[in-house]
């Protein structure tokens, strides 16, 4: 693995630890949502790098999932949470 590609991993990572550490419930922080999403994809140069591209879309996807329905789920950690299970 190149180092775009590490690097590609620990900014997704660091994005998505980020999001699902925290549960939107403010416009503002759908709108924060939204500008990390824009960084993130300016940091991957996913214009540019087809992993990043596919890592970020991947992470999006899940948190989408978290919110279907309007679904708010529990902060990551939370002791027998059942908020998402497949």
């Amino acid at each position: 693995m190149n180092e775009k590609e590490k690097q590609s991993f620990r900014l997704v990572f660091e994005f998505l630890e980020k999001w699902r550490g925290t549960v939107i419930e403010t416009e503002e922080q759908w709108t924060q949502l939204a500008e990390d999403t824009g960084k993130l994809g300016r940091d991957l140069d996913i214009d540019h790098n087809q992993l990043g591209w596919r890592l970020m879309i991947a992470a999006l996807e899940y948190i989408n999932d978290l919110y279907q329905n309007g679904m708010k789920p529990m902060p990551a950690g939370y002791f027998g949470r059942d908020d998402f299970e497949h």
